[in-house]
């Protein structure tokens, strides 16, 4: 019996090592990775229950890394095709919101293609209709025949940081309709299950698709929708595009947009429609569902002024409608200056007007960023937001921040910060950050992963 298992272990190997070896003669295969760690010091005092109500104030000081890899061309002789992949997280040591610690795994995921069929398993990220994204555990598998891919994906929604039942504190206390069981299993997001389909083609002016996407829990449908997109190059100096989200189960538009960007020699223009529902951009069961607003309607156009290749002013103007039939509009001009060809030092200012009924804002930002070495940068950055109704009492916010960058090597970044500001939630904020970035390098460039 001992031997025998020896030998199974023995073939097992053989078998892994014909399929995951590289093939001779193929593309060479490649690495990257990149290593972040980033420690935070500021105090932080949430204080609940009525207006003067006092809290303890303690210092927070989290640790963060998080780690990036992704690998490619890494040839199968026995299978002929190719593996690809990826696998990042990020975790964190130290007190911060009554945790001492907390993490997320965000993607590991590997990916086989062949020919003109590919599939991916594990945890992935897919862009379903105007949901901004879903990670999932699961599946996907594509088809590609030139001019036409075909993709479908399923599994379940990965809600690693996020899976418990979603209730609300009010106050410093919760009320009874907020603990209510009924409402508390309506609001379960756990064990979701998600599936979809893209079809895209490639036309000669340009591309199209459409696609579904569907979650679904122990309730029912959570989300249900289907989208289309298109752009197209009529001429080289004009490109056009379109896209559409509706939501089946609402049985309304949740987005659309319509864009035109002419190119020209001295004046770059865009011109673009949008139209969004935010309530339906989500599930109703997502976190973050319960800031939606109002549906509203925007026509804007952008311009881009370039003078001596150094400097640039690029304006942007938009009317609005809200629901209700309520006006709105924003607006803004922002210069940027690089005085020297070698862009060592770049200038910037920024100002515009927003009305949001029933209120707006008026904002003005400057900022620098410079070279004082070959390996040292130094970069401002300052922004005031004027309230034309004051916000529990606050008619403004300010905020400023200031950073030294140095990379000491080619592959390693350190970076070091610090944010002062004064809002109508916060009567002053200071925070500091420590960051340093290392770059493990690919395996194609000769350096060791």
């Amino acid at each position: 019996m001992r031997g025998r298992g020896k030998s199974a272990l023995g073939r097992a190997a053989q078998v892994i090592a014909l399929v995951a070896l590289p093939a001779l003669g193929a593309e060479p295969a490649w690495v990257d990775a990149r290593v972040t760690s980033t420690m935070q010091l500021f105090q932080q005092a949430l204080v609940p229950g009525l207006p003067a109500a006092v809290t303890r104030v303690e210092p927070a000081y989290p640790f963060t890394v998080s780690a990036f890899t992704r690998f490619g061309a890494l040839g199968s002789a026995t299978l002929g095709g190719a593996f690809s992949g990826e696998l990042s997280a990020w975790g964190r040591l130290g007190p911060l919101d009554n945790r001492l610690g907390d993490g997320d795994l965000t993607a590991a995921w590997v990916q086989f293609t062949r020919s003109h069929w590919r599939v991916r398993l594990g945890r992935q990220i897919t862009l379903p209709g105007s949901s901004r994204y879903v990670r999932f555990d699961g599946a996907t598998v594509g088809l590609t025949f030139d001019p036409i891919d075909v993709q479908v994906y399923g599994g379940w929604v990965a809600l690693p940081r996020w899976s418990q039942v979603r209730g609300a504190v009010l106050a410093g206390f919760a009320t009874d309709a907020l603990v209510d069981p009924a409402l508390l299993e309506a609001q379960n997001r756990a064990g979701q299950f998600t599936y979809g389909a893209r079809l895209a083609a490639r036309l000669p002016v340009g591309q199209l698709a459409v696609g579904f996407h569907e979650q679904r829990d122990a309730v029912g449908v959570a989300y249900r929708v289907v989208s289309a997109d298109g752009a197209a190059r009529p001429a080289d100096w004009l490109t056009v595009g379109a896209r559409l989200t509706f939501d089946l189960t609402a049985l309304a538009i949740s987005e659309a947009r319509v864009f035109a960007d002419v190119r020209t020699p001295w004046l770059p223009l865009a011109v673009d429609y949008s139209y969004q529902s935010p309530t339906l951009l989500l599930p109703s069961t997502s976190v973050l569902a319960a800031f939606g607003g109002l549906s509203w309607h925007e026509l804007g156009a952008e311009a881009t002024w370039r003078a001596l290749q150094t400097l640039k002013l690029v304006g942007r103007a938009a009317a609005q409608l809200y629901e209700g039939d309520r006006p709105g509009g924003r607006g803004g001009l922002k210069l940027t200056w690089a005085p020297d060809v070698d862009q060592r030092l770049l200038l910037l200012a920024e100002a515009g007007r927003a009305l949001v009924p029933p209120s707006g804002f008026t904002f003005a930002r400057v900022g620098a960023r410079g070279r004082l070495a070959e390996t040292v940068w130094l970069s401002g950055d300052g922004a005031l937001y004027v309230y034309d109704q004051p916000i529990r009492g606050h008619s403004y916010s300010l905020t400023g921040i200031a950073s030294v960058e140095w990379a000491p090597f080619a592959r390693v970044r350190g970076l070091l910060s610090a944010t002062v500001m004064t809002t109508p939630y916060s009567a002053y904020e200071l925070q500091g950050l420590a960051r340093v970035v290392v770059e493990l390098g690919t395996v194609a460039e000769g350096s060791t992963p």
